[in-house]
């Protein structure tokens, strides 16, 4: 659900990056939902779920929502790795000037997708995504698929693919560590890390 308003988050004393690298690493087992190549997780405060996954043209390799992974395969276009993440309560995207490829259904905030080409904060959609559906404000049910997920634990981090995500005080932390691209998302807040 779209957060208005809200007050700016007070920066760390160290930069998100540095945050992240600091934090002690949790075994990529104890996350793993079937896959080895896979992983994911609920945050400890509920309001992230991320996967540490792969896309292919669009197509994320979910383990908790086919739906986002029910596209048609094209063996054409390169299956790469990419840190899928939804929000139950998140800002507004800046400026919405996508419409949606014409069809002006709607750009929302709520998702985040990291890959070496970079982060991208929202999509088209209409509705409600997974998430917002299972753990956002007046969700009817508190036991879906996301319910059981293994919980990252504040001040831990998971490392897997090149990718490196951990919880802290200001939010959810993902870095791609080859280019050091990121992000800090959280129900107040959508951030990007920048290289260096």
């Amino acid at each position: 659900m779209p957060v208005n308003n809200s007050a700016p988050s007070v920066a760390p004393d160290l930069a998100s990056a540095q945050e992240l690298a600091a934090m002690p690493e949790l075994p990529v087992s104890e996350l793993q939902t079937g896959s080895a190549d896979v992983i994911a997780f609920l945050t400890e405060n509920r309001n992230t779920y991320c996967a540490i996954t792969t896309e292919q043209g669009g197509i994320i390799n979910s383990p908790v929502d086919p739906l986002l992974s029910g596209g048609q395969r094209d063996d054409t276009v390169l299956e790469v790795p990419a840190v899928y993440c939804e929000l139950a309560r998140y800002p507004e995207p800046a400026e919405a000037t996508n419409n949606c490829h014409g069809t002006d259904l709607g750009f929302k905030g709520g998702t985040v997708l990291l890959s070496t080409d970079g982060v991208s904060y929202g999509g088209c959609r209409i509705g409600m995504t997974l998430m917002e559906a299972e753990l956002g404000p007046g969700a009817a049910s508190s036991e879906g698929a996301l319910t059981r997920l293994p919980v990252l634990e504040d001040g831990v981090a998971v490392e897997l693919n090149g990718f490196r995500c951990g919880s802290a005080d200001r939010g959810l932390i993902c870095v791609e560590s080859e280019t050091g691209q990121g992000f800090v998302a959280s129900a107040d807040t959508f951030e990007t890390v920048a290289p260096g």
